[in-house]
């Protein structure tokens, strides 16, 4: 991974200012979530991209259109669902996007390349954390991103004593490029639930074993 390039908070939100533009012409409005995704790993120009949990198949599209030479390997639990069925009719054209099937556990571990970037969207909470810290632990990843960790969540803060680099999708820094999400749904005052993602950089803080103890001592083994 090159040095000069920073993966903190405000590394991202001073190039999300840059990127913004880019972002609406290539996908059009879009929320403001997988805007921070495209802000924090664009400079690393990954060639591959990791998602666990494509659902119906939406961030893929924008994992794909974002980054259009990388290939980006979605991997779903469940084949026989009317998401699955909307995902592959919604990526069919998607010619840099393989679709599989299957425990992303154990087939992201498998897949994993040096640089790669990693979008966990399920399993959740500390079944992704301990899928994060697998896939952290090898070195490879660029980033990788978890969805949904509200505030004051047990989960999220796990990451706020363990993991002291990273940083969360609500952060003020990011407020502004909120307004992706204004512009897709003009309704006033709509009700949006944001998941909330968390940015973990690469390299473990502190040594595996360690961290792997305090999710066994919160009954995560």
């Amino acid at each position: 991974m090159p040095e000069q390039i920073l993966l903190t908070k405000t590394a991202v939100a001073e190039r999300a200012d840059a990127l913004l533009a880019q972002y609406r012409e290539m996908i059009g409005i879009w929320e403001s979530e997988m805007f921070l995704f495209y802000a924090a790993v664009n400079p690393f120009a990954p060639k591959q991209i990791l998602e666990s949990g494509r659902a119906r198949g939406k961030s893929t599209l924008i994992l794909a259109r974002c980054f259009p030479d990388a290939r980006v390997i979605s991997v779903e639990y469940e084949r026989q669902s009317e998401n699955a069925a909307a995902a592959e009719a919604k990526l069919k054209s998607c010619k840099n996007v393989d679709l599989l099937y299957g425990d992303s556990r154990e087939i992201l571990p498998q897949g994993l390349r040096n640089g790669d970037a990693v979008l966990i969207d399920g399993p959740k909470d500390f079944r992704a954390l301990k899928l994060a810290i697998d896939l952290l632990r090898t070195g490879k990843p660029c980033a990788v991103f978890i969805h949904d960790f509200p505030p004051n969540s047990p989960q999220r803060k796990f990451v706020e004593r363990n993991f002291p680099s990273a940083f969360f999708g609500d952060d003020p820094l990011f407020k502004r490029f909120q307004s992706l999400d204004s512009e897709r749904d003009p309704r006033p005052n709509p009700q949006r639930r944001y998941g909330i993602f968390v940015c973990l950089p690469p390299r473990l803080p502190t040594p595996y074993f360690l961290l792997r103890l305090q999710l066994m001592l919160r009954g995560n083994p």
